[in-house]
């Protein structure tokens, strides 16, 4: 079998990609920078000598070296036995979550961490996949390892401030209970905005005897008849369903009565049972994830392991679930939902592959990444800018055969596609930093960059799949309420 495989891979393998030597130089160096600063930015006692330093949970520096060392030869190993594209990217991408880790300070919530981490089990499901899927080759694994490195990097320095208070230690999110007002006309909002997201779905769908799986078929299908709602309507549909998720985050850090958080969950419910989108419930659901573990005083592998084993698996089970209701999944020759949930898992790093392998077909592609502010600035005549909908004739991007159908291509194709490699690197080591610096203020009582810090989770843990960060308008609501809420509406009470 070894030598089969070792066959396969023998004629793509004699020369590297000069992708390739790239993207795995700038693994290399960050891996290389982040245990360097790591040791740097410690505080260790003088007196004692440099083989014995450790960190604030007791670990020798020389042990995590020696250990990295044994894990540095082992990959070594196990990749001129299994010399293939995809292997060898999940070895980089352990290896990596190895070093973020300990340089998190044993954290599961630590961006760098929970980055690669979520990489390196998408790239294993890959591998184990039992749908047929196109391979990877090493163009997309220097991304893919090159990526990592630079989020790492990126959450490295976030984590690590240059000015420090003394005593300035982590601790679980606590939150003093804070003006109940607020909390109680959030919950309000959200009953009103999720009753009229069902007058909404009723007046669509001619009275409440007509809801049922046919319906759902139709509203989440192409050419649904929510495409041709008034102005109201559509605001309702298209950003009602961001305020339950939000309010049930506000929830989840300061209320106490578990009632109006379940209520909050039932309106979340409601709006993605009658029109599924995938992208909310996995915001909400990573987000209410990372505050929940932000709560807790440990959150080491040991301790919080089999509660994201059983959320990762959830997720999963619900995205199979989700799409029941998609027109594929529908008819004789539809695809299963076991099938849909491992092509959503596999499906977006084989169309990378391929795009990276075929830029050509994309050269005439508008730029993605600001589009969301490029488009009204052409609406206004200020510039020219061609949206993806003028081009294609679709607001969805190109579906490409690996061998089945995909047009979703992981959180990297908007920055390779504009900004090229390094720019792309660039682009993902500025959201680490970002990350990592929310992280840092989140773990030491900030409830500000708790929010954010959940905003963001779904963006990060879903990176293998789109890419969430380069939306603007989201983080411009979020940004609103997060001001109207912890701001504005906390100093004001009213009495009644």
């Amino acid at each position: 079998m070894v030598a089969q495989i070792r066959s396969n891979y023998h004629t793509q393998n004699q020369i590297l990609a000069p992708s390739l030597r790239k993207g795995w130089g700038v693994f290399i160096t960050g891996n290389i920078v982040c245990l360097a600063l790591e040791h740097h930015v410690m505080e260790f006692p003088v007196e004692k000598q440099w083989s014995l330093q450790q960190d604030r949970r007791g670990v020798a520096f020389l042990e995590r070296a020696a250990t990295f060392s044994a894990l540095g030869i082992l990959s070594l190993l196990l990749i001129a036995v299994f010399p293939s594209p995809p292997f060898v990217c999940l070895i980089g991408l352990v290896a990596l979550s190895c070093v973020n880790y300990f340089v998190g300070d044993r954290d599961v919530l630590y961006p760098g961490f929970m980055y690669t981490a979520v990489w390196a089990l998408v790239v294993g499901a890959f591998l184990v996949c039992p749908e047929e899927v196109d391979s990877l080759g090493w163009k997309s694994v220097a991304v893919f390892l090159a990526g990592g490195a630079s989020f790492s990097l990126g959450s490295l320095i976030g984590n690590r401030p240059i000015l420090r208070a003394n005593g300035d230690e982590s601790r679980p999110l606590e939150i003093a209970d804070s003006n109940a007002q607020v909390r109680n006309a959030l919950v309000f909002c959200t009953v009103v905005i999720t009753l009229l997201f069902l007058i909404v779905i009723l007046k669509t769908a001619g009275g409440l005897l007509y809801l049922g799986l046919n319906l759902l078929i139709v509203l989440n299908g192409q050419g649904s008849p929510l495409a041709d709602a008034d102005s109201f309507s559509n605001a309702i549909i298209l950003s009602g369903a961001l305020l339950p998720i939000l309010t049930l985050w506000v929830l989840i850090m300061e209320e106490k009565r578990s009632w109006k958080i379940w209520l909050c969950v039932f309106c979340i419910a409601i709006f993605q049972a009658l029109v599924a989108r995938r992208g909310l419930v996995m915001v909400a659901f990573c987000g209410s994830v990372t505050l929940i573990l932000l709560k807790s005083k440990d959150r080491t592998i040991r301790k919080a392991g089999l509660p994201l084993s059983i959320a990762a698996l959830g997720i999963v089970v619900l995205m199979a679930v989700m799409s029941l209701t998609k027109y594929w999944v529908q008819g004789p020759n539809g695809t299963s939902p076991a099938s849909g949930a491992w092509h959503y898992i596999t499906g977006p790093l084989a169309a990378f592959d391929y795009y990276v392998e075929h830029p050509d077909e994309y050269a005439d592609q508008p730029a993605a990444v600001f589009v969301q502010i490029l488009t009204p600035l052409s609406r206004l005549g200020l510039i020219r800018y061609q949206t993806l909908m003028e081009v294609d004739g679709s607001a969805l991007d190109r579906f490409v055969m690996v061998p089945f159908p995909a047009n979703v291509y992981t959180a990297y194709k908007p920055y390779y596609h504009d900004f090229g490699a390094w720019g792309c690197f660039a682009a993902f080591a500025l959201f680490g930093l970002v990350e990592g610096l929310l992280f840092y203020r989140a773990t030491h009582g900030g409830a500000i960059a708790a929010f954010f810090l959940a905003h963001l989770a779904g963006s990060l843990m879903f990176s293998t799949f789109d890419d969430n960060y380069h939306g603007f308008s989201r983080h411009l609501n979020v940004l609103v309420f997060a001001i109207g809420c912890f701001w504005l509406m906390k100093r004001v009470k009213v009495r009644l």
